[in-house]
């Protein structure tokens, strides 16, 4: 029986996190090997993992993965987080490993889970926000470990909560998967495919963009939406700029006047859609220009007149070929 009381945040403590910020990264995304961690870390992560898979937690195998900028700089850190897949349907992507979930009306579980492994959607502080997590606790030595594991939303703007995967997990399982986003191919990560790279940075309009010349290293496409087929465009910020962009404050999606800098996520306009729905193709290997060539406003709304200059497209023997 547990005596003690173990919670796992997937920020990490503020020390071990400063310790990660304060390297130079040599790559975009670097796997931190489980060996790496805090003997305190090893002990929970491991207990969870292998209540999880019945694996053992190998020292060469990786739980948390560093996301860093251009310049070698840490930005984000990736830890395990719910997603929804194709073939397995919703999993708990686990370093490079998918751990399939199973639910059933009012309940969620893995094949195999120790008895007493308890699995729950809560509401958890993760880092400066409040987000749904998949709560996950297993006893081990004496100590009952929890990891809350954010559960990754579909809409950005619209995020899922605990409360509506409660409800849907007691009348329609299946229909979780809707509510989370689409596992990307970790096959391709690093590379910057249309769907496949992580995008950085706040969101933002292109109306707010100011006048000049910006670096695009790839794009995603949101099927869908209220509109239609919807893109974000990956743009490289050279010049610190302010303006409004997407945030959560106490709950709720507004927008706010922000520093923008490094990288922004961008909303293009009805003219850049076009262009889009071309199915350019843009990576860091064959990144896009976007020119920012004026500002207006049309009915109270700002406006900007922009163009997308692209290397390649999609070949697609219904479409002219561009290279004459």
């Amino acid at each position: 029986m547990a005596t003690a009381t173990c919670k796992i945040s997937p920020a990490l403590d503020d020390r071990n996190r400063a310790r990660l910020e304060s390297k130079t990264y040599s790559r975009a995304f670097t796997d931190i090997p489980n060996k790496a961690l805090p003997a305190t870390y090893q002990k929970g992560l491991g207990a969870i993992f292998s209540a999880l898979t019945g694996e053992e937690f190998s020292g060469d195998g990786t739980t948390f993965t560093v996301r860093a900028d251009a310049n070698g700089v840490f930005k984000r850190l990736y830890s395990p987080t719910v997603f929804s897949t194709e073939e397995k349907g919703l999993v708990i992507r686990w370093g490079s490993q998918d751990i399939p979930l199973q639910m059933s009306p009012g309940k969620i579980t893995v094949a195999g889970a120790p008895k007493g492994t308890k699995f729950a959607f809560k509401e958890e502080a993760i880092g400066k926000y409040t987000e749904a997590v998949l709560s996950v606790s297993t006893s081990f030595d004496g100590t009952l470990y929890t990891l809350p594991i954010p559960v990754r939303s579909a809409d950005y703007e619209d995020k899922v909560s605990a409360d509506l995967l409660d409800v849907l997990l007691d009348e329609n399982p299946e229909a979780i998967a809707e509510k989370v986003q689409i596992a990307s191919d970790l096959s391709k990560r690093g590379e910057s495919s249309g769907s496949g790279e992580r995008m950085q940075g706040p969101f933002m309009k292109v109306a707010h963009l100011p006048i000049g010349d910006y670096t695009v290293t790839t794009y995603r496409v949101k099927e869908g939406g209220q509109y239609g087929t919807d893109y974000f465009l990956q743009v490289k910020v050279d010049e610190p700029f302010t303006a409004p962009v997407r945030t959560q404050v106490d709950g709720e999606w507004m927008d706010v006047d922000t520093e923008v800098q490094d990288w922004a996520i961008v909303r293009p306009n009805t003219s850049l859609k076009k262009t889009l729905a071309a199915e350019p193709v843009i990576d860091r290997e064959n990144p896009a220009t976007l020119r920012v060539i004026s500002h207006g406003e049309y009915n109270g709304f700002p406006t900007a007149k922009v163009m997308l200059k692209c290397l390649a497209f999609a070949e697609d023997p219904e479409s002219f070929a561009l290279d004459f």
